[in-house]
């Protein structure tokens, strides 16, 4: 009897082994996250909606209700004031609740058409880093998105995570040797062969219940920029619903790791022929939505003077290698880095006899390879604006004030009733006293100068005519932040010296395009010298008839200008009016007509409410 049990859970045992799914070389993908707790995510909306609330009605009674009891000048003297501390407490908010209000802050400042600088500056303080999460709750995270135990994958990992930001951390660990990996980037070789048993990697996960979370804050956004809205100076300057919906779309992006690895992958393949750049590599096997196994970067900072220093890399060189880097992503890929603070950014020197095998080009210093990490936030540029930025660079190039303008205006940096030609004057003012000085040197400008700058065109600054367009903000913020890494790295760096063989370079290859350009202007010349006859004959007919109209139109300063003297005068009536009623009914209720006297007090309470919205 034994015997046959045997023989049939031997049967049993060899039906389950065939039965059992092949080995895979990946591991299994995660089921679904909990359910997050609907309380927290209800808690957050309220917070949030709070806090957009009393800044709406902050601003109501600021602007709208204090500046008529008080005067407008007043109000203005106090009103940086209540901007910094509503900024001030915003940054309490963000650290508070995390994530989102984190990203939107950094988003926030780095639009320096719509923030004056203190604000800019408030906002700027707030660090993406928040308490990092206990070890119990993110390592069953791990090893949820990777389906299997920590321990199979990895033969060495820090449960203490090496950084906690907005949305995910991350934790160094020593990756289990897999000879059926496969290397994810393109540019795999001999000698990067040789360097991968150094198989230090770094695990970022995302925290719990992010993707609820994120959906929950953007929706509570969304509400509160339907408020501000409703305010005439915020959205005159700001197209507030394509702000929402590009930073949203962002912020998706950021949450979706497999798409950070497409990101990594398409860098490195943009920089394929380009031996001084880096991507590390992407471990795709072990990647899901939630989890990002990359390579760990143990090389120097970028903005490491001392390390740079004692291994003999020229700052000079790193600043050049840097600025080069972000032209060619910009002018020639349209696909760019994002967020090129100083921890996304680091330097590896190199042995000459290791540069001259990997052609690394080698200068009067250590040679080096240009380190980029976190292809999280990317940007991309149109072809068409492309075209336009072109255009713009070569404006920069040749000090053409008129060029960059025309540029700028179709490139949308101009709001529609802006004078063109007064910023053709203000950029060609600026061009004959900055264009060839340094960073440093225009920080350093003396304040008379500034003065009599801003004196000069001060129409220009109290309208401010201009706006950033949306498909260009995270290049204005990658821009703002390269721009201080350039001057710490090397103060004595000249972009315009260093653009200059890029837009001569930019311009050789646009000369078909010009050549065309000027084959149509003369065309169109040679069409009016033919018409000219005929067009001065009617002139002097219709001038000697009398004949001849003239039509002149305001400028765009001068209609400003009559609105303000119209509103003022709409202002003078009503408060006549409120003031006529307001005695009316005090006169009525003193001699006991109650019945007119509230018709004529309710009369007054419209006409003020009106007086204050006007």
């Amino acid at each position: 009897m034994s015997a046959f049990t045997d023989l049939g859970l031997n049967k049993l045992r060899r039906l389950a082994e065939l039965q059992k799914p092949p080995a895979q070389t990946a591991p299994a993908r995660p089921t679904d996250e909990p359910p997050p707790s609907q309380r927290m995510l209800r808690t957050r909306a309220i917070r949030a909606l709070w806090f957009g609330a009393t800044m709406v009605g902050g601003f109501i009674w600021w602007e709208l209700i204090l500046a008529r009891l008080i005067g407008q000048e007043r109000v203005t003297q106090g009103r940086m004031d209540c901007f910094i501390k509503l900024a001030r407490d915003f940054r309490g908010l963000a650290v508070e609740l995390g994530g989102v209000w984190i990203k939107l802050g950094q988003f926030l400042s780095s639009r320096v058409d719509l923030l004056p600088p203190q604000i800019i500056a408030e906002l700027s303080g707030l660090q993406d880093a928040v308490p990092p999460e206990p070890a119990d709750v993110m390592l069953p995270m791990i090893e949820r998105e990777l389906g299997q135990p920590i321990e199979e994958i990895f033969e060495e990992f820090d449960p203490q995570p090496v950084a906690a930001a907005s949305f995910g951390q991350a934790y160094l660990a020593t990756l289990r040797h897999r000879p059926d990996a496969k290397p994810a980037n393109g540019k795999a070789s001999a000698a990067s062969q040789a360097a991968a048993p150094a198989k230090r990697v770094v695990v970022k996960v995302q925290r719990p219940h992010m993707q609820a979370i994120v959906r929950t804050d953007l929706q509570s956004l969304k509400t509160i920029a339907g408020w501000l809205k409703l305010y005439k100076p915020i959205r005159r300057r700001a197209n507030v619903d394509a702000l929402v919906r590009e930073f949203s779309e962002v912020v998706f992006q950021e949450l979706d790791y497999e798409q950070e690895a497409r990101n990594a992958q398409e860098f490195d393949r943009n920089f394929a022929r380009d031996t001084g750049v880096r991507v590390p590599r992407v471990y795709t096997e072990l990647t899901t939505r939630r989890l990002i196994v990359l390579k760990n970067v143990e090389d120097i900072k970028i903005l490491d003077f001392e390390g740079l220093e004692s291994a003999g890399v020229s700052r000079r060189e790193v600043a050049n290698k840097l600025f080069d880097t972000y032209l060619r992503q910009v002018f020639e890929h349209g696909f760019f880095h994002a967020d090129p603070h100083p921890g996304n950014l680091f330097v590896q020197p190199l042995d000459r006899a290791t540069a001259r095998a990997w052609r690394v080009p080698i200068h009067e210093g250590t040679p080096f390879r240009l380190t980029y990490v976190d292809f999280g936030m990317m940007g991309r540029i149109p072809p068409d604006f492309m075209r336009e930025l072109r255009e713009f660079i070569i404006a920069v190039s040749l000090k053409d004030a008129r060029r960059w303008t025309a540029s700028a205006q179709r490139m949308g940096f101009f709001l529609p009733e802006a004078d063109l030609l007064r910023v053709e004057q203000a950029v060609g003012a600026l061009f004959d006293r900055f264009w060839g000085v340094g960073v440093s040197d225009i920080s350093n400008v003396e304040f008379d100068e500034m003065y009599a700058f801003a004196t000069q065109f001060r129409d220009l600054l109290s309208d401010l005519p201009f706006q950033i367009p949306q498909n260009v903000l995270y290049l204005g913020r990658a821009a703002n932040i390269l721009a201080g890494m350039l001057t710490a790295l090397d103060p004595t760096f000249n972009p315009w010296k260093a653009i200059q063989p890029f837009a001569n370079n930019i311009a050789g290859q646009s000369t078909a395009r010009t050549v065309q350009d000027v084959l149509n202007e003369g065309a169109r010349l040679l069409r009016q010298t033919v018409q000219l006859p005929n067009q001065s004959e009617a002139f002097f007919s219709h001038a000697l008839n009398g004949q001849l109209e003239v039509r002149a139109q305001l400028s765009a300063r001068s209609t400003e200008d009559l609105r303000r003297i119209e509103a003022s005068v709409s202002r003078l009536t009503w408060a006549i009016a409120f003031a006529a009623l307001l005695i009316c009914g005090t006169l009525l209720m003193i001699n006991a007509l109650g019945a007119l006297s509230a018709i004529c007090l309710v009369l007054a309470l419209i006409t003020f409410i009106r007086l204050i919205t006007l």
